[in-house]
Order: structure tokens, then sequence, then C-alpha cells
């Protein structure tokens, strides 16, 4: 991992797509620094994630299904691979409910891994998240 400023809670081992994201989100860190919203970030992340060759989507919609009717719909700050979330935050804080609220996200779309990437602090947070 580059050098840098980072504060990762990790609740299992990181794989080698959550290293790329977090090298990816840290470049990012690094580059634009403190003060913006969760948009330039997300544009920003997207950029650097195309640079390396890091297969996404950004802003996906996905429908909430229960039982066969649609119960809802939301978005996906991203997916990598088809196979990580990844929720952005620029609170000062990482709360329980952005972990239980991409929980639920993982298991409705049957994914077992996450990431909560925090960009409002000198340190970047990171939470992995696994279901």
């Amino acid at each position: 991992m580059k050098e840098g400023k980072l504060a990762v809670k990790s609740k299992t081992g990181t794989t080698e797509l959550r290293s790329q994201v977090i090298d990816s989100a840290l470049e990012v860190h690094k580059n634009i620094g403190l003060g913006f919203g969760k948009q330039e970030y997300s544009q920003a992340l997207s950029h650097e994630l195309s640079l390396r060759d890091i297969p996404h989507e950004r802003m996906k919609k996905i429908e909430l299904s229960y039982k066969g009717s649609v119960a809802g719909e939301y978005e996906l700050d991203f997916i990598v691979r088809e196979s990580l979330v990844v929720m952005l935050s620029t609170d000062d804080s990482a709360t329980g409910n952005d972990e239980a609220r991409l929980k639920s996200i993982m298991r409705a779309n049957r994914l077992k891994s996450g990431l909560i990437i925090n960009f409002s602090k000198d340190i970047l947070e990171i939470e992995t998240v696994e279901r």
C-alpha cells in the first residue's frame, strides 16, 4: 500500500480487490484533501478506479425485491467488479447505521464484501464490512 495517512478498521483480512480500492481512495484523499462533498469524492474515485482499470459502476440504481414485488429503490455509491460494495461518507464520523445499512444492502444483493470510506478527516477512514 502507498504511504500516507490511513486508518482501516478491518473485521477480516484485506483482499486484493479491497487493497486496490483502498489504494485508489488514498490517492484521491492525498490529492484532493478535505472539505469537498460526496459528489466530488465520488467522481474523483471513479476516475482513479478507471485509471487503474478497475471495473466499477458508480451510482448504480438497485430495486429492493420483496417476495416477488418491488419494495423500493436505492442507489449504490459504487459496485466494484460486481462483488464489492463501496459506500462513501463525508460526515465527521461514520456511524453504526452506515454499517447496518451496508450490511442490509449486501444481504439484499447477495454480496459478501463492502467498504465504508470516510473522506472527511485528515486520516482517511475505511471500515471493511462482511456478512
